[in-house]
């Protein structure tokens, strides 16, 4: 479970990066878990107890102990140099105290969801997250591949034959089953019998796909409007 903090003492704000977060873990099917606090106090209180996270949204101007005294807690007195923090201020005067914190960014208030979006994919890759294995059976054995070698998965009747960097491989199962396995990991369900891996398509056009191998796939007409969503939503992520 990939676990994100959000510390600021404007509820509004903390309202807002928290619904942009979890309406991207619901689009992409990734599994994250949101925890507000209200006070730098709050934080480090929680975290003091033995929780921690893998990314914290820390408002710079808190009330009573700053989110620059906060970080340096969290990197000296933790000693916790892994977690990613991201700074947020309406002012543009800290640089210089935030370097030994070594911030992951600096965002000013404020917040746009695209700049949410990017820290938090961002975030994903740098924490191996974002890897993951697909999961398939083939009689009593259970199999598992790297989804980064996938180009895309075609399913007829009830076989679904798996296209990979490595060749192919053919299991029984669903390919609606497929997609919620893989879906977080930036495939497309282009077609009722295709789910395509987003970084091996060369060219989209209106009615096909090109992929890496050469292959066309269709797109299906009812599909349309959405898969053009998608590319665009993950163009403006700068996924590629």
């Amino acid at each position: 479970m990939f676990r994100i903090a959000i510390c600021d003492d404007e509820q509004l704000i903390c309202s807002q990066i928290e619904s942009d977060i979890l309406n991207y873990a619901s689009r992409y099917n990734e599994r994250l878990e949101t925890l507000v606090f209200g006070s730098g106090e709050e934080l480090l209180r929680f975290m003091r107890q033995g929780e921690s996270f893998d990314l914290i949204f820390l408002d710079i101007e808190l009330h009573m102990i700053n989110g620059v005294d906060v970080g340096k807690i969290i990197r000296e007195e933790l000693d916790n140099q892994s977690i990613q923090i991201v700074y947020i201020s309406s002012k543009d005067s800290y640089y210089k105290q935030l370097f030994e914190i070594r911030p992951m960014n600096f965002l000013h208030k404020p917040v746009s969801q695209d700049e949410i979006i990017k820290v938090l994919r961002l975030t994903l890759k740098l924490t191996d997250k974002m890897s993951g294995m697909f999961v398939y059976k083939k009689g009593h054995e259970t199999f598992r591949k790297d989804v980064k070698s996938i180009l895309y998965f075609e399913s007829k009747n009830r076989e679904v034959k798996i296209v990979s960097k490595d060749g192919e491989e053919i299991f029984y199962g669903k390919l609606d089953e497929v997609y919620e396995q893989v879906a977080k990991y930036h495939f497309m369900y282009v077609h009722k019998s295709y789910v395509v891996n987003y970084f091996y398509i060369t060219k989209f056009r209106y009615e096909e796909i090109a992929m890496s191998n050469d292959e066309l796939i269709p797109i299906s007409q009812s599909r349309r409007k959405n898969i053009r969503e998608l590319q665009m939503q993950f163009e403006k992520e700068g996924i590629r």
